[in-house]
C-alpha cells in the first residue's frame, strides 16, 4: 500500500509503493519537481525508505542553512568592490605612519628580548613578559606574532617593570589596548607643559600619574 509523508515547511513530500501507486499520487500532487527512486529488492527499498524519510525531516533546516551560507559569501563578495572613502583610507594612513613610528622609534624591544636582558630562563623567554602583562604590570604592543614591551616602563638596574606603571594602568583599566597607551605615552602632554609621558616617567611618575587621571576625566566628560 502506498505511503506518502508531507512535509509542510518546503511542500515536499516522500511517496512509496508500487510505480503505479506513486504515479496516482503525483498527479494529484501539486509538486512541480519530481525525483524517483526505484528499488528491485523490497528489503533494501525499506530501508532507503526510511533513509529518505529522515532526510526530508531536516531538509528545511539544511535549505536555509545552506540559502544563509550563500547569502553571506554574496555580501563578501560584494563588499571586496566597495572603495572605502577618502577620509577613511588617509586616517588608515595616519594610523599606519604612527605605527610605524613607534615600532621604529627604539623605545620597544620584543619580549623575548626583555626576557634575556632580565636574566631570566631561555627556555621559554615569553613566560615572565606574559605574567607582567596578565597582572597588568606593563602592556604591550603586537607586531607580528610578537609582543613588543616599552623601554622606558622598566627599571634601568633590572629591567622589570616600574612600580608606577601598574598604577597608570589601572587609571586607563580597558579604555587604551596597547597600542592606544604606546601613542599616549609618546605624545606631547598639555598637562605635562607639552612633555611626552615617557620621558617624564622615570624622574616624575606621579606626574605622570596625575596626566593619566586628567587623561580620564576628560574621557569620562566627553
Amino acid at each position: 500500500m502506498a505511503q506518502a509523508k508531507q512535509i509542510e515547511e518546503v511542500g515536499s513530500a516522500v511517496l512509496s509503493g508500487s510505480g503505479r501507486d506513486v504515479i496516482r499520487q503525483l498527479n494529484l500532487s501539486p509538486g512541480r519537481r519530481t525525483v524517483a527512486v526505484t528499488f528491485a529488492d523490497n528489503e533494501q527499498g525499506a530501508a532507503a525508505e526510511r533513509v529518505i524519510h529522515q532526510v526530508v525531516e531536516f531538509l528545511p533546516q539544511l535549505i536555509q542553512e545552506r540559502q544563509e551560507d550563500t547569502l553571506k559569501k554574496m555580501v563578501n563578495l560584494l563588499l571586496t568592490d566597495v572603495t572605502p572613502s577618502k577620509a577613511a583610507r588617509e586616517q588608515a594612513r595616519m594610523l599606519i605612519e604612527a605605527k610605524t613610528a613607534i615600532l621604529n622609534s627604539g623605545d620597544f624591544l620584543p619580549a623575548t628580548e626583555v626576557a634575556k636582558l632580565a636574566g631570566f630562563s631561555s627556555t621559554n623567554l615569553s613566560v615572565q613578559p606574559n605574567k607582567w602583562k596578565r597582572s597588568r604590570e606593563i602592556f604591550a604592543i603586537q607586531h607580528g606574532r610578537e609582543d613588543y614591551l616599552p623601554l622606558y616602563a622598566l627599571n634601568p638596574a633590572d629591567h622589570r617593570p616600574r612600580r608606577e606603571m601598574a598604577e597608570i594602568l589601572e587609571v586607563f583599566g580597558d579604555a587604551k589596548d596597547g597600542w592606544g597607551l604606546a601613542f599616549w605615552f609618546a605624545g606631547l602632554n598639555s598637562f605635562l607643559d607639552d612633555e611626552r609621558p615617557q620621558d617624564v616617567l622615570a624622574a616624575d611618575p606621579e606626574r605622570v600619574i596625575a596626566a593619566a587621571k586628567d587623561e580620564m576625566a576628560e574621557y569620562e566628560h566627553g
